[in-house]
């Protein structure tokens, strides 16, 4: 499957995990969700990655870095600020709206990359379509702590994409994946027994948590790595700008969350931007020692 078509699957897998997540943290708190989509995603992860021995030389320590960053250090931020009443919508615009803009700079700063003048402009066309559309909803979140929380999830989401491009080129998908989820489950599991949390153990939970252990921790981040591995990192940061208006559109009838006209006049400017960011061309890779997939 070509990342032209992936591509849409992305966003839409992505906006999923924003609203899901928010249901689910209706009726469990932030620990015990994200301790039991770790654990579900790693029971279902691992014998793919254990068959066939396709876990044999792969660099776990940097797989398990990567983790950190991409589950820990993201998901805590996110369903910790929405346990503090950030919006679904509000948390995709405060991760997405600056992450592509960080992941690029990451990138380039490390020599993972070469940015081009025009995918610079098309990506801070595309935040600026974000912050438009997404703006209304700004008023009704919870800043400090909460905000902070949110945001250290977008660098976590940075810092992981910059890190799963440059350090595990190669690696099968799946023991990515796997590695990824078994890190987390252990990172978080101390840290839950003994912060503990609230948890209703109903339909509502269990089918959000089964989605985002299974649609978000293990297909969305198999969908994640094969962008990653076909295109840049800079190219999935400009995807991630469409998130948060698909997000806030989903969450109006799902979580009951108005929309203003302003978002759809940003959903336009960011498009334009992610357009003009994706046509610019890719940025040349320059990992250094370390072999770049070739687009299949």
């Amino acid at each position: 499957m070509s990342h032209r078509t992936l591509s849409p699957i992305f966003v839409l897998l992505w906006s999923s995990g924003y609203v899901v997540g928010a249901l689910a943290i209706q009726v469990s708190g932030a620990l015990p969700l994200l301790e039991s989509r770790f654990v579900l995603a790693s029971l279902i992860a691992v014998p793919l990655a254990l068959r066939r021995g396709r876990h044999r030389g792969a660099p776990l320590g940097r797989l398990a870095l990567v983790g950190l960053l991409l589950q820990v250090v993201q998901f805590g931020g996110i369903y910790g600020g929405m346990a503090m009443g950030v919006p679904a919508a509000v948390s995709a615009l405060v991760i997405l709206g600056l992450s592509p803009l960080i992941t690029t700079a990451l990138a380039v700063r490390v020599g993972q990359e070469h940015a081009a003048g025009r995918r610079w402009l098309g990506l801070a066309i595309g935040a600026a379509g974000v912050f438009a559309g997404l703006a209304p909803e700004l008023t009704s979140a919870q800043l400090g702590v909460a905000m902070g929380l949110t945001f250290l999830g977008g660098l976590g989401l940075s810092g992981g994409t910059v890190l799963q491009k440059r350090y595990t080129a190669g690696v099968d998908a799946r023991v990515s994946v796997a590695v990824q989820s078994v890190t987390a489950a252990i990172v978080l599991a101390p840290v839950t027994a003994i912060a503990g949390g609230r948890l209703d153990l109903g339909a509502q939970f269990v089918l959000s948590v089964g989605w985002i252990a299974v649609g978000m921790g293990v297909l969305t981040v198999l969908v994640l790595i094969r962008l990653l591995g076909d295109t840049s990192a800079g190219h999935v940061g400009a995807l991630l700008l469409l998130v948060p208006a698909v997000t806030a559109l989903a969450s109006a009838p799902v979580l009951g969350e108005s929309l203003h006209p302003l978002t759809f006049v940003g959903m336009v400017i960011a498009a334009a931007g992610v357009g003009t960011a994706l046509t610019s061309g890719s940025p040349r890779p320059r990992l250094r020692g370390v072999p770049v997939p070739s687009a299949q």
